[in-house]
């Protein structure tokens, strides 16, 4: 069967314009939508981005105020190095007055009897009391054994001793005589002695006060107490 087109040309040339303006216009609404899209994702990206700043710069913050409160604690710190060097100075000296009163009493005759025992840097006087010039001899005589603790003993104050004006004798070496009878209820007399080890009382100063304290003036326990 034979068939007759009868249209005329410029028909199928609108039929093809309409194909291409249908074309286009999918193509212009994809590309608006892709376009909404991709300001609506930036538009989400800007806010996860702002919150993170956010979160950055109050995590800075809190970085600087813990660095501050470091800094703070720092600051702290020498005070607290000091007064614990104090104290392990206070506890270094509190334990070597009772090792020297140890050894002082191995060397202390029987029957002296000690009234007061004070160590005070590189000295250390003892107020003592003798029931007889004998007995005051005999501890003078073990002093001057004790040449591990004391380089030098001197005795002041005994009745009728040719050297009781104060003359240092050295560790191990005798002092004069008894030269007069003592009196029948004793006496009292004063040794000072020269510690082979000095011992000085720690004293505390706090950070800038200008220098260290001088040593014995610290009014440290133990500076000043009954002998053993």
């Amino acid at each position: 069967m034979l068939k007759i087109n009868l249209l005329p040309k410029y028909i199928y040339e609108r039929r093809k314009i309409y194909k291409l303006a249908s074309i286009f216009g999918v193509l212009f609404i994809a590309i608006v939508f892709g376009m909404f899209a991709w300001w609506f994702m930036l538009g989400n990206k800007e806010i996860i981005l702002t919150g993170q700043v956010d979160e950055m710069e109050l995590k800075t913050s809190i970085l600087n105020d813990l660095q501050k409160q470091v800094d703070g604690e720092k600051a702290k710190l020498p005070p607290v190095e000091s007064k614990v060097k104090f104290i392990e100075d206070l506890m270094a000296y509190n334990l070597k007055v009772p090792q020297l009163y140890e050894e002082l009493a191995k060397y202390t005759y029987a029957r002296i009897l000690y009234k007061s025992v004070t160590p005070a840097g590189n000295q250390l006087t003892i107020q003592a009391h003798a029931g007889s010039l004998a007995d005051c001899g005999r501890y003078l005589m073990n002093m001057y054994r004790a040449t591990h603790i004391f380089n030098s003993v001197t005795i002041n104050a005994v009745p009728g001793w040719s050297d009781s004006a104060g003359a240092a004798q050295g560790a191990g070496q005798p002092a004069g005589q008894p030269a007069a009878a003592e009196p029948s209820s004793g006496f009292d007399f004063t040794v000072t002695c020269a510690p082979v080890n000095p011992i000085s009382a720690p004293a505390y100063a706090p950070p800038g006060a200008g220098g260290e304290g001088a040593p014995g003036e610290g009014g440290a326990p133990g500076a000043s107490s009954p002998g053993p």
